[in-house]
């Protein structure tokens, strides 16, 4: 899978780009605030329709414009694909998704199209933080392989708000069990498919993790471990388990006005010979347990899908010392790599990779790319994104 064309139409502080990256590794580097993490963003809305840093669509639209696009042109076993997403705040309808031209009505009919792994400073957050970043590595991950799980994820959600919107009736107001049991039904189906892909991909990641974290450690005696834990992770038989745990929990789910129990409860736990690396873990162990999640992540999709996803690095080579950025850079060969930083020499020891310079004039919104030993020029877009 290559990207072979980004087009940005007043998406963030840019007004009119096109770039043709390198198939390989493509670095951009320039000041904070110059607006390199805008590029990975727009990546990221093609491959997934959202953004990754923000749950907002607010403020994508370039100030003083009612209209703001980005638009992907890529290869992939399928052939070649056109991705476009379209921001139009002042409408109803204020995000407009197009495949191949054709506006698709639901979030899934995108999923697996363009596959990417993104791997950012938060992400350290992965080992460090409460289980909900744990399951949001997870179900990024199989959402892009598998349109059925992200499905039932939504299916899911749907009557959990729902379920525990009457808890909280109920707890105050008192009601009839009756209105659990319809919404615990439809939630059953969903939760089989959410745990039981769950089980098989952490199976697969669990090998590829402990390989890579030695790897980039260059330490054998550090064990690093994925275990997946869930309250119906050893069922046989989900939906039946799923549904008693349901009724044997109502009264305790009544008193907290909340479910207690079930998908949206599950964690990864990561140890390291061990211990808990949330407690025990040192800061050099937490940075190359995060980077060895987000490679096995890249090498499942791979292995899993047949495609090569894209990798997307977002001012991570400054965290990493010089070691680990040699083992990472050896990990990446196989994919197309879109990496942002403050410095160029970030990126010294790879040989092969295009180089784009960042920087935002002032006062003009408009961000120029210049080429290192190419013409420098400001890109631009000869025609719009959408007609």
């Amino acid at each position: 899978m290559k990207i072979e064309e980004i087009r940005l139409t007043h998406f963030r502080n840019y007004g009119n780009l096109t770039i043709t990256p390198h198939e390989g590794i493509n670095l951009f580097f320039g000041q904070n605030g110059s607006g390199k993490t805008n590029l990975l963003e727009a990546i990221h809305f093609c491959a997934l329709g959202k953004s990754h840093r923000t749950n907002s669509d607010a403020g994508i639209v370039q100030q003083g414009e009612t209209e703001g696009a980005c638009r992907m042109e890529l290869q992939n076993q399928s052939g070649r694909r056109t991705i476009a997403v379209r921001f139009t705040p002042a409408e109803a309808q204020k995000k407009t998704i197009l495949i191949d031209q054709k506006k698709i009505g639901r979030f899934s009919d995108m999923m697996g199209c363009l596959q990417c792994v993104i791997f950012s400073p938060e992400d350290l957050g992965i080992i460090r933080e409460g289980p909900s970043v744990r399951r949001r590595y997870l179900d990024m991950m199989i959402s892009q392989i598998n349109r059925g799980y992200f499905i039932a994820l939504q299916q899911y959600r749907s009557g959990l708000e729902q379920r525990n919107a009457i808890l909280k009736t109920m707890k105050t107001q008192g009601g009839s069990n009756a209105y659990l049991e319809d919404f615990e039904q439809a939630m059953a189906m969903p939760a089989q498919i959410i745990v039981e892909e769950r089980r098989k991909t952490v199976e697969v990641i669990t090998e590829l993790a402990r390989e890579t974290y030695a790897g980039i450690s260059g330490r054998e005696e550090e064990s690093f471990r994925i275990q997946y834990r869930s309250s119906l992770s050893k069922s046989e038989n989900i939906q039946e388990d799923f549904l008693k745990m349901m009724r044997e929990n109502r009264e305790q789910d009544v008193h907290q006005g909340l479910t207690l129990a079930g998908p949206h409860r599950d964690d990864l736990h990561l140890t390291l010979n061990g211990q808990d690396m949330r407690v025990f873990a040192s800061q050099g162990q937490v940075r190359t347990a995060a980077l060895s999640l987000k490679l096995s992540q890249l090498k499942t999709l791979r292995q899993l899908s047949g495609e090569s996803p894209v990798l997307l690095l977002d001012d991570v080579m400054s965290e990493l010392d010089r070691t680990r950025r040699t083992s990472l850079l050896r990990e990446i060969t196989p994919y197309q790599t879109f990496v942002t930083c403050t410095d160029e020499s970030d990126l010294e020891e790879s040989p092969d990779k295009r180089v784009y310079l960042v920087s935002a004039p002032e006062g003009q919104g408009q961000v120029v790319m210049s080429k290192p030993g190419y013409v420098t020029k400001k890109e631009t877009l000869q025609e719009p994104c959408f007609t």
